[in-house]
């Protein structure tokens, strides 16, 4: 089993530490959404990922919108401008994604799974239904790739808000209503802002890693938090395909 992974910076996935935008094994750095992915995987595959690092590989936000210029007309989403501006950008990432999911596959010979991290980044101004219409697209993305074992991870509104959810005072206490933080970061409530005030300082990449490792991630409490139950629910799934 392989993991194909594109995030968006080195404190979510991680990132890659080659000068490149594509990487595995030791050339990735992994960040603390990879381990979470770890830990909720862990119990269906029996080790832990960082364990077999060749099996993880890692495509930059950048690699992704670089290849996804040469992608012929054909394959683009319709070119309404609201749709194209709105959702364009979720779909043809997971489009690229999932071929090169499909590439890695056909030079390993092993069975992948394409997760995509973006955040939702929506505000409270945003229209209703914005995350469904986001990860709506990423879905659309990967089918059109023919890749059927991609999963979103689509933070609401950030990745940050699902590790307060367990860094705050009462870990995992009303921890849906962390999905109506704000997503701009002026915002002295964003996400960002109140991870640090939980922890009491910045934390790097590596001690959020470190961190999450002292304390494994409670999935069933978590899932409170309805970014992050469909994106344990889709994981699962196509987890158990590939195991089955």
């Amino acid at each position: 089993m392989i993991f194909v992974l594109s995030g968006e910076g080195p404190t979510d996935l991680g990132s890659c530490n080659n000068a490149q935008g594509k990487c595995s094994g030791d050339d990735f750095d992994i960040g603390p959404m990879t381990v979470l992915i770890e830990q909720l995987v862990e119990h269906r595959v029996g080790y832990q990922l960082r364990k077999l690092p060749d099996q993880i590989y890692y495509l930059s936000e950048k690699a992704l919108c670089e290849k996804a210029k040469g992608l012929p007309n054909r394959l683009l989403p319709a070119r309404s401008k609201k749709k194209q501006a709105e959702m364009g950008y979720f779909y043809t990432n997971a489009l690229v994604l999932g071929a090169f999911a499909k590439s890695i596959e056909a030079e390993t010979d092993d069975s992948a799974i394409a997760v995509l991290f973006r955040d939702c980044d929506s505000t409270r101004s945003a229209k209703a239904g914005l995350w469904d219409t986001k990860r709506q697209a990423i879905l659309d993305g990967f089918n059109r790739s023919q890749f059927d074992r991609g999963v979103p991870m689509l933070p609401k509104p950030t990745s940050e808000a699902w590790l307060l959810s367990a860094a705050q005072a009462q870990p995992y206490q009303n921890c849906q209503n962390l999905e109506d933080l704000p997503g701009n970061e002026a915002s002295p409530n964003h996400p960002k802002t109140k991870l640090v005030a939980a922890f009491g300082a910045h934390k790097t990449r590596i001690e959020l890693c470190e961190w999450l490792d002292e304390n494994p991630f409670d999935p069933v409490r978590a899932d409170a938090m309805p970014s992050f139950k469909a994106f344990r629910d889709r994981l699962d799934e196509v987890v158990l395909t590939v195991l089955h």
